[in-house]
């Protein structure tokens, strides 16, 4: 069995379980394959299991039997920073009303960085994310000139 795990967020994640020698810190996107003995300690982690189910790490190469909790429909950065770039509104708002924290966090953060001004994704991401992304622009822009 050839395990990988991704982080499909835009945070950074740290894995680590001491028995089985693990210690890894996975920056956003990044890939790192898994012995089979460390996808099985994993598994009983608490910790892992909320990573996974929130959407911040993706699991690949898993057999059918080996899969520890369905997780629904993944959205990696990329595809957000996709639909914002796009401006896509009709798909953003399909997606973000069920959206983990991971992939709102991830949305917030690159409305932020891509300076996304469309009225329907900024009012979308205002209500399912509690976060006012003009406002934030204008906070990020002002602190990058002091």
């Amino acid at each position: 069995m050839s395990v990988k795990i991704k982080n499909v967020s835009t945070s950074r994640v740290v894995l680590y379980a001491p028995t089985v020698r693990l210690n890894r810190m996975l920056d956003p996107g990044r890939t790192i394959p898994l012995s089979d003995e460390e996808y099985e300690e994993l598994t009983y982690d608490s910790g892992f299991m909320a990573l996974l189910n929130g959407h911040y790490l993706k699991l690949e190469g898993v057999a059918e039997e080996k899969q520890v909790a369905l997780v629904g429909t993944i959205y990696e950065a990329s595809a957000i920073d996709k639909m914002l770039k796009s401006g896509d509104v009709t798909a953003f708002a399909r997606f973000i009303p069920n959206a983990t924290t991971a992939e709102k966090e991830s949305a917030v953060t690159l409305a932020v960085e891509n300076k996304i001004t469309n009225a329907g994704i900024v009012a979308l991401i205002k209500k399912y994310c509690d976060v006012d992304v003009i406002q934030a622009i204008a906070a990020k822009h002002d602190a990058e000139e002091k």
